[in-house]
Order: C-alpha cells, then structure tokens, then sequence
C-alpha cells in the first residue's frame, strides 16, 4: 500500500533527526514506527513518546552499538558482588 502524508515541517524534521539518529532513511523510519504502532493495537491513549517505551526497548536501543568485547570484560559475578565492583568492598562468599 502506497500512502501519502502532508507533516509539518516540524514534524518532519524531528522524524528526519530520529530517522537520521537511528540510521534509517525517513520513508523506512516511518514505516517502523506505524509498523509498531499497528502491532499494539487496541492500546489507543499510548503516544509516541520516548519516555512511555517499555524499559527493555530503550536498553535495547542504548545497547546496541556496544560491542562485543566491551560485554566480555565484564565481571561474570557482577549482580552478586555488586557492592564490590560499586564501592570497593571485599567480596562475599
């Protein structure tokens, strides 16, 4: 389906920034963004907001140009020992 949208020129430069931000062109940006938004469906109210995603889609998209070796070096006890690798404290047993 083909569709033709009139947008603001504000809209379509933040659009364009969030495209351009997010590596995309601006016509496959918007398709991600109606694409996501059809799939809620039925959640009317919900806007686009960045600060109303789930929590794991804005760690996700924070995350995703971290490299793999920069996970590698983490510490493998890191959420057990948390008060040594944060403030320095010897480690539990």
């Amino acid at each position: 389906m083909t569709m033709k949208l009139e947008l603001s020129p504000e809209v379509q430069a933040g659009l364009l920034a969030q495209a351009q931000a997010s590596g995309m062109s601006l016509e496959a940006y918007a398709e991600q963004v109606l694409r996501r938004e059809a799939l809620r469906g039925g959640q009317e109210g919900r806007s686009l907001n960045t600060n109303e995603r789930p929590i794991w889609e804005v760690i996700t998209e924070i995350m995703k140009d971290v490299p793999d070796d920069v996970f590698d070096r983490l510490p493998k006890d890191g959420a057990s020992q948390v008060d040594h690798y944060i403030y320095g404290l010897p480690k539990r047993d």
